[in-house]
């Protein structure tokens, strides 16, 4: 034997010994892994353990299921702004995973999963989920504003229409006009047992011009619908006992709202009809009605914007108010507000008689304004009037109570008590405007207000309450404050500095049940925006309503 051969010899040896080595080391590896993981798998136990031990001795953990349920469900109000360019995720998912018992809180609680905001929140998947975990609870839907995706018009009409008996509440609101009478053609021979609330609007700016056909939704019947929100659109409505009807504004006055359909939305509800906001484009009223107003017997809120007046819209030549107690006029012009003031003191006191509360809001008052006025509204207890802008108002108060005091009268608006102020312009007493001997002098809104303030005293019909409004409404009040301070004279103050009569939403309050619908409409609209501005060039092309949720929302329902 040669000694090539022994050295082969060897080496197999030695490779066989190493294998064999190798082998019993990876064997021993395996099983500390075994042993890695199942040490790693009862820390992990035992540190859940310690957690829920822990958790269990918080005060919120030892709160009956009951009451966790009344949290969630009010948790569910707070609305929060979009901050980046992630959709959020919807709270009752964030409340399902923070801990065990949470979760099983959450997922037996029907009523916690029975909104559905579509594609806002929830998309094709989520659709299913939160129809059977919410079972048979009354629904809220929201669809839109985008609903190009067909996968997801597909789901609503396959999964969520053939629920319309459990709907509560039904928000359309899309950017397409092709898109809303879609989805209205699926109102249309059905019937909704349980609706109480519907706003139906479209943003349609391409499309949308001209007058929408009149379209006749729930034809089966909708028996308990209270509360109905509209923009330009002649929907027919059924056979219900309407008491809210808002005709909300579309985006501009080539998309108005004939006076007929208008009349004719009102007409079958006038009965029960008890607030009525005309906020939206009307078009014929500056015609002859051709008959009789409608009698709206049981109305105590009117709320009428400029958007209704632009065509010569005369509102009580078409409709009829007896018991109205809560008038709001937005942004009227001149002559239309001089018209309504006209019709006013003509018709009393057979009309008005029961009106407490009259609103101006950035309204163009005439100079026309005589003691008729508040004889035709003697039954006033709340003035809402915008700072600067309805002068000749209240010096007309100041000089009547002036007239009251000298002749010792009984004064005009001998009930009113409370007075409310918007502030929307910027206000300073540092004006440029005077000259440096007159710094010491007061503003003349403030010279003005202090009149009334005190002749309002002298005849016996002191204000209860001034309520200042609007986000300048804070350094309004500290000037007034200090003239209060310097005159001897005193009155209860309130500021609101969140409101502002320039916004149109302003007229719908937070506590609205369409508010959230708006507030998550607008978030999601810019949103959308914001994901097309980051795309290289600000021009980042997707479909609107198929918009992916980002990375970091891995969460599932």
């Amino acid at each position: 034997m040669n000694s090539a051969s022994c050295l082969h010899e060897a080496a197999e040896r030695e490779v066989e010994e190493l294998t064999t080595q190798i082998t019993a080391l990876e064997v021993k590896r395996e099983e500390l892994t075994n042993n890695f993981r199942r040490v790693n798998h009862t820390i992990r136990s035992l540190q859940s353990r310690v957690a829920q031990i822990k958790n269990d001795a918080v005060p919120i953990s030892r709160l009956p299921s009951d009451v966790l349920e009344i949290i969630f469900d009010e948790s569910r109000r707070v609305l929060f702004r979009w901050t980046d360019f992630r959709r959020p995720l919807p709270i009752e998912v964030q409340l399902s995973h923070v801990c065990r018992r949470w979760r099983q809180v959450a997922l037996n609680t029907p009523s916690l999963w029975n909104t559905l905001r579509i594609p806002i929140l929830h998309r094709e998947s989520a659709i299913r989920t939160y129809l059977h975990r919410c079972n048979q609870c009354p629904l809220s839907v929201h669809l839109g504003p985008q609903l190009s995706d067909r996968r997801m018009m597909d789901v609503i009409t396959s999964e969520l229409m053939p629920r319309i008996g459990q709907f509560r509440e039904l928000i359309l609101d899309t950017e397409d006009r092709q898109e809303l009478h879609v989805l209205l053609s699926h109102l249309v021979n059905t019937a909704a047992p349980s609706l109480q609330r519907l706003k139906i609007t479209s943003n349609d700016r391409v499309r949308g011009q001209g007058s929408y056909p009149p379209i006749e939704i729930f034809k089966r019947g909708a028996p308990l619908l209270s509360d109905v929100r509209l923009g330009a659109l002649p929907i027919t409505l059924p056979q219900a006992a309407v008491s809210t009807l808002h005709f909300d504004p579309l985006p501009g006055p080539g998309i108005p709202l004939p006076r007929s359909h208008l009349l004719s939305i009102i007409t079958p509800v006038a009965s029960s009809l008890t607030v009525l906001y005309l906020k939206g484009f009307v078009s014929g009223f500056h015609e002859e009605p051709g008959s009789a107003p409608v009698v709206l017997p049981a109305l105590r809120e009117l709320v009428v914007h400029d958007h209704a007046m632009i065509h010569g819209f005369n509102v009580f030549r078409n409709i009829s108010t007896p018991s109205l107690r809560f008038f709001t006029l937005y942004s009227l012009k001149r002559q239309a507000l001089s018209s309504i003031h006209k019709f006013m003191t003509r018709t009393s006191p057979d009309q008005f008689h029961c009106l407490r509360s009259l609103h101006y809001i950035d309204c163009d008052m005439d100079d026309d304004l005589d003691i008729y006025l508040p004889h035709a509204t003697s039954t006033l207890t709340h003035l809402s009037v915008s700072l600067g802008s309805h002068t000749h108002l209240m010096r007309l108060l100041s000089n009547s109570d002036k007239q009251a005091a000298l002749h010792r009268t009984a004064p005009l608006w001998p009930h009113l008590r409370t007075l409310t102020f918007h502030v929307a312009s910027p206000w300073s007493q540092d004006r440029d405007d005077v000259e440096s001997d007159e710094e010491d002098e007061l503003p003349p809104d403030i010279v003005l207000l202090l009149d009334v303030i005190q002749l309002r005293k002298a005849v016996g019909a002191e204000l209860e309450l001034l309520r200042l409004e609007g986000p300048h409404a804070r350094a309004f009040h500290d000037d007034l404050a200090l003239a209060l301070m310097k005159s001897q004279l005193q009155v209860n103050m309130e500021v609101l500095p969140g409101l502002s009569p320039g916004n149109d939403s302003q007229l719908l309050s937070s506590g609205d049940w369409a508010y959230s619908g708006l507030f998550y409409g607008s978030e999601y609209r810019a949103h959308l925006y914001r994901k097309m501005q980051s795309g290289p060039h600000g021009q980042h092309h997707f479909h609107w309503g198929s918009v992916p949720r980002g990375p970091g929302s891995p969460l599932s329902p």
